[in-house]
């Protein structure tokens, strides 16, 4: 059986060599040494790997993971059914990210101008689909533990077709926003925008009035995102524009 050096691995995986090392620390793994004390990779090992990223794009901590994948009621079923519930998200995820270009194709098609904020868009839903480990680094620096577990029950509690709807008109609304950076706040048009912009996060408020005081701690700084985390959904200069009409909607 061939075995890989950890430099291997980590070009092999995307897995860098200080996250491999980490996980070893951790105990998640445990590649054998040869006489020269370098660590090698077996199949067991790779495999040990994979159902390890695989629990971490659900948002669980490393120390969860550690404890699902050393049980004894861990097994191939269980591994599978999580695969198959993340394969069936960013199924989802393609699907709606083709609709957007269908109909921004139909646009130009029609001779009709394409809005260049759609095509950002739909970049930005591309990336977003492959970056769920990402925005779990920047939930971890800004939100408590139980924080995230408030944000993630609330979710789970909205129907899925309002979570749907909301992820379908998100890119619209966004590039509606855009426009407006650099007008009047307070003007119809604004006061209409950031009126969808509350509609999509009163949903979990209701449900959860202590998420209220957490919602703007990402966006309040996004000049302090981690580096190695995802692109920010929107810019500064859109995030003050929609905080300038939220002000002005309680003097009007």
């Amino acid at each position: 059986m061939k075995l890989l050096s950890i430099g291997e691995v980590s070009q092999r995986s995307g897995i860098t060599v200080r996250a491999l090392r980490h996980y070893e620390k951790l105990g998640l793994v445990s590649p054998r040494r040869t006489e020269a004390r370098q660590r090698v990779y077996a199949y067991r090992d790779i495999a040990r790997l994979h159902h390890i990223q695989m629990l971490k794009r659900t948002g669980l901590t490393l120390a969860k993971i550690k404890s699902m994948i050393t049980s004894t009621d861990w097994n191939a079923t269980h591994i599978l059914e999580m695969q198959k519930e993340i394969t069936e998200k960013q199924l989802a995820d393609a699907q709606d990210t083709l609709r957007l270009i269908n109909e921004t194709l139909g646009c130009v098609t029609a001779g009709e101008p394409a809005d260049l904020s759609t095509f950002c868009h739909i970049i930005k839903m591309g990336d977003h689909a492959m970056s769920e480990e990402k925005w779990k680094k920047v939930w971890d620096k800004f939100y408590t533990d139980e924080e995230q577990k408030r944000w993630e029950a609330a979710k789970k509690a909205v129907q899925e077709d309002i979570i749907k709807a909301n992820e379908q008109a998100w890119p619209a609304l966004l590039a509606r926003t855009e426009k407006l950076v650099g007008t009047d706040p307070g003007s119809p048009e604004a006061q209409a925008v950031v009126k969808e912009w509350n509609a999509f996060t009163q949903i979990f408020y209701d449900l959860d009035p202590v998420l209220a005081g957490s919602a703007a701690k990402l966006y309040d700084n996004l000049d302090n995102w981690p580096e190695d985390g995802p692109e920010p959904p929107f810019s500064k200069e859109v995030w003050a524009f929609v905080k300038a009409a939220e002000a002005a909607m309680k003097t009007l």
